[in-house]
């Protein structure tokens, strides 16, 4: 309900709103195109919109002053504006100019009266600002909470577009533009699918005050991301972001083109994500994990691969095998040189010949052939990363002693 004015303001405010409306709005009109161009998001304020702005708020403050009941019409007013997408600087800009001119009006009314009515207009100056800030809290308060409801409905969108998008390319007519449209993200150009654990957050402020634009979704236990670049180049700037703002394990895929390579490239970064070792902590791109990301893919093969190539090394004490594991990764690190690999593992050369003519003997392959470290490799790779159940296959267990 309107709080009543003094008997006097609301006088004035009856004859002001009935002599002089059209020209009070003409006033602040003027004034608010004025300063439109220096006012934030102003460009999406027509000059329509604003004239039919200042004339509602004009007659809805004058309603305030007479004491007219008015709040389900000031709440559907900042709802409205909300819906407009009008900049709350330049709402309350406005109501501060009309709020400004019909005070001015009031005063020449009072003056024009006679009877002391200026006199009396200041005793109830108080009244006066009182009824004309009410109605722009009201319709500020009512903007609000309208634009936080239409945030949430547009992030719902935003991430159900994006997970579409994760899911599948895009097939119906014109998916990519309403993807461009409601992701904010070009149809074509460069852009990469960022995947991090659950928790680590959604750094989309950092991102465009940097000048990137993403949208991102939570899908299970995984926080995932679709960042466009400005150019190819801008992916070492953009994961050095990425480390400052992301915690824990985060994965990067190498750059795409367009939404038809999304969901593909969520796979690889999901699945590089998922060879990272427990408690990693930074972040890794797919290219640097490529290896680790195939045998992921594939853990039928990986579980054959583990058993037919490291054949009886299965059947050692977990703390033999750990040695002779560590061997192989040397060995493959320094191309196959046994002293270069003796340097990584801190030990003499003939002692990792001799681990090498072991492993020789339990696996049935040659240390010499780029073929035979290539698969032991790849075994090791799937061991370390828990993909394949570690027994013995029987077909190699005499290979044991």
């Amino acid at each position: 309900m309107a709080a009543p004015a003094g008997s006097s303001v609301s006088a004035l405010a009856v004859r002001l709103r009935k002599r002089r409306l059209t020209a009070l709005t003409a006033e602040v009109s003027q004034q608010v195109l004025a300063a439109l161009p220096e006012l934030p998001g102003s460009e999406v304020v027509t000059v329509a919109e604003m004239r039919e702005a200042c004339s509602l708020s004009i007659e809805q403050m004058l309603c305030e002053l007479t004491g007219e009941d008015q709040r389900i019409s000031l709440i559907d007013t900042g709802r409205r504006r909300a819906q407009q997408r009008v900049p709350v600087e330049w709402m309350l800009h406005n109501f501060r100019l009309c709020a400004r001119t019909i005070w001015h009006g009031l005063v020449r009314e009072a003056a024009c009266s006679g009877d002391g009515g200026a006199h009396q207009l200041l005793e109830e100056a108080a009244v006066v600002w009182d009824a004309l800030d009410r109605v722009s809290t009201v319709v500020t308060r009512a903007y609000r909470i309208e634009r936080k409801r239409l945030r949430r409905t547009e992030q719902r969108r935003r991430e159900q577009v994006l997970s579409a998008l994760l899911e599948r390319a895009p097939t119906a007519h014109g998916a990519d533009e309403e993807a461009a449209e409601v992701l904010g993200i070009p149809p074509r150009g460069p852009r990469v699918v960022v995947v991090s654990s659950v928790g680590s957050g959604h750094p989309t402020t950092a991102l465009r005050s940097a000048g990137y634009t993403s949208a991102w979704v939570t899908q299970g236990a995984r926080d995932v991301g679709l960042i466009a670049c400005g150019a190819a180049d801008d992916l070492p700037d953009l994961t050095a972001i990425l480390e400052r703002c992301l915690p824990g394990s985060v994965t990067v895929s190498p750059l795409i083109d367009g939404f038809e390579d999304v969901a593909t490239a969520y796979r690889l970064t999901a699945l590089a994500l998922r060879t990272l070792p427990s408690g990693h902590q930074g972040i890794t791109r797919v290219t640097d994990r490529l290896p680790h990301t195939m045998i992921a893919a594939a853990p039928e093969v990986s579980d054959v691969l583990v058993r037919h190539t490291l054949g009886g090394l299965l059947t050692m004490r977990a703390g033999d095998l750990e040695i002779y594991l560590a061997t192989l990764e040397a060995l493959v690190d320094a191309d196959g040189s046994f002293a270069a690999a003796a340097r990584k593992l801190y030990c003499h050369r003939n002692t990792v010949l001799k681990r090498a003519h072991r492993i020789e003997a339990l696996t049935g392959r040659k240390l010499t052939s780029t073929r035979a470290l290539l698969e032991l490799y790849l075994a090791v790779l799937a061991v370390r990363m828990d993909t394949a159940p570690m027994r013995p296959c029987r077909d190699l267990s005499r290979h044991d002693g």
